[in-house]
């Protein structure tokens, strides 16, 4: 009796061998399969969000720009390009160019108050060489997050959402025109 158990037990390890090994096959070619399947299907199209932008806030060349006017709180600036603007004042105008709209929409029920743009804070005004266009941002309140600032450009309805980076560099820019006491800032706005 002996002897049968062990040959009885050692057909079940060879039969229990060939499962193993013909289910490791298995296994091992679904794993090929799926790697292989993985390679040739394209990554998904990403979806551009209608909302989104990255458009510039002042459609401008630094060289185009002739006379930047800057209301608020404290004041009214008036910047002219007079030949060459001294490293505040370009900028100034770097500032104003690198501006990105990085959101807009339509707030609800043309409520602005929500914004801080019923009664903004500051507002830019931007004139090209010889009067050829001119752009006005009216600059509101800074987003919950704190970083982008909401702005309305023109009067438009519409709202747009500005990196906060803006007004950081606009006001290091008109301190130091400030600082610097230059010849190219009229504090005289009636004009």
């Amino acid at each position: 009796m002996g002897k049968d158990c062990f040959v009885a037990l050692a057909m079940t390890t060879s039969h229990d061998m060939k499962s193993n090994l013909l289910l490791g096959f298995v296994a091992a070619s679904l794993a090929l399969l799926t790697y292989i399947e993985r390679q040739t299907v394209p990554p998904p199209t990403p979806v551009a969000v209608p909302e989104q932008s990255s458009e510039s806030l002042f459609s401008v060349q630094p060289q185009e720009i002739d006379v930047i006017k800057v209301l608020d709180p404290h004041g009214c600036v008036i910047v002219r390009r007079q030949g060459t603007l001294p490293p505040d004042g370009e900028r100034l105008v770097g500032s104003l160019v690198q501006a990105r709209v990085v959101r807009r929409f339509s707030p609800p029920a043309g409520d602005l108050s929500s914004y801080g743009l019923a009664s903004p804070a500051r507002r830019i005004e931007v004139q090209w060489a010889n009067g050829a266009q001119s752009r006005s941002v009216e600059i509101g309140n800074l987003n919950p997050v704190g970083n982008a600032v909401y702005a309305r450009i023109d009067a438009e309805s519409e709202v747009v959402l500005v990196g906060s980076y803006f007004l950081t560099a606009l006001d290091m820019a008109l301190q130091g025109l400030h600082a610097t006491g230059s010849k190219v800032i009229d504090l005289d706005c009636s004009a």
